[in-house]
């Protein structure tokens, strides 16, 4: 349990940074963490977010000692922001959504890395927060890179790691930022790039396409005959797939579009032996 104490600001700052990585993967491992407010870092917050004028004496002094503080110690800043955030809308000062607008084209990359543990709380408000600021971030990355397919490679690596036991609440949140961007992210991190694997992965880019160009049809009245039939195929063959992330696409799929699938599809995926596949599906209303 990532308890009061441990998230203080001057045990932390003794801490390296390395121990406070793997103090937070530990957390996030036993899924126990809870986020207790740091007077001086809330301070900093609420003085920045509640001045009528963001470049105004008091507004830069606050904005100084934040972004000092998110350049060495994000794991310890970006709790208490979304601490601050997901009590901010309350008619005074800036709400979550303008905090997060001034925050995440400045700090983003580092800010990441300490928002990615937070996915992994039992609060599901903490989470959800953690997700939203998450979603920000990417989606401020994704609006100024030429490759908007590889917006998700950033967390390539932490599911490399830990192929075995990906992090449930990872693996949430990039299926929420973008099924479709997902499916390809895991595509590559369970199949070898080399060699007869890399037929596989090619027939997971072109299923997503046969799907999404049914979605498009679907969407703006332009369906053709055998769309539907040709879409549903490829449902049918990934909720049957291997690899339990292509299976997991499958239940975002027909969450957002129950149409594409058989009913019988979602009922065996309820059953399915990967949680993070069986769960997804029981939450599909």
């Amino acid at each position: 349990m990532l308890t009061a104490h441990v998230l203080s600001w001057p045990l932390l700052r003794s801490m390296t940074l390395t121990g406070v990585l793997a103090l937070a993967d530990v957390s996030c491992c036993e899924g126990g963490i809870a986020i207790s407010p740091d007077k001086k870092i809330q301070a900093m917050i609420r003085q920045f977010a509640n001045a009528k004028d963001p470049d105004d004496l008091d507004a830069r002094t606050a904005m100084k000692g934040l972004t000092k503080l998110a350049r060495s110690a994000p794991e310890v800043l970006a709790p208490q922001l979304v601490y601050y955030s997901m009590r901010a809308d309350s008619g005074k000062g800036l709400g979550s959504l303008e905090l997060m607008g001034h925050f995440t084209p400045r700090w983003g990359l580092h800010l990441r890395k300490g928002l990615i543990p937070l996915l992994e709380a039992r609060d599901t408000k903490i989470k959800r927060e953690a997700s939203d600021w998450l979603a920000v971030i990417d989606n401020y990355d994704n609006s100024l890179s030429r490759d908007q397919d590889n917006v998700l490679a950033v967390y390539k690596p932490l599911f490399a790691g830990k192929k075995a036991m990906p992090p449930p609440g990872l693996v949430d949140y990039v299926f929420t930022f973008n099924p479709r961007k997902a499916l390809l992210l895991l595509g590559e991190v369970y199949l070898e790039k080399a060699g007869p694997r890399v037929a596989e992965l090619r027939a997971l880019v072109w299923a997503d396409h046969v799907i999404h160009t049914a979605k498009w049809r679907i969407e703006n009245q332009f369906l053709q005959k055998g769309d539907l039939a040709k879409a549903q195929k490829e449902i049918d063959s990934l909720s049957k797939h291997e690899g339990w992330y292509a299976r997991r696409y499958v239940v975002e799929i027909m969450r957002d579009d129950p149409e594409l699938g058989a009913p019988e599809i979602l009922e065996r995926l309820k059953k399915d032996l990967n949680p993070l596949v069986s769960e997804a599906a029981k939450s599909v209303k």
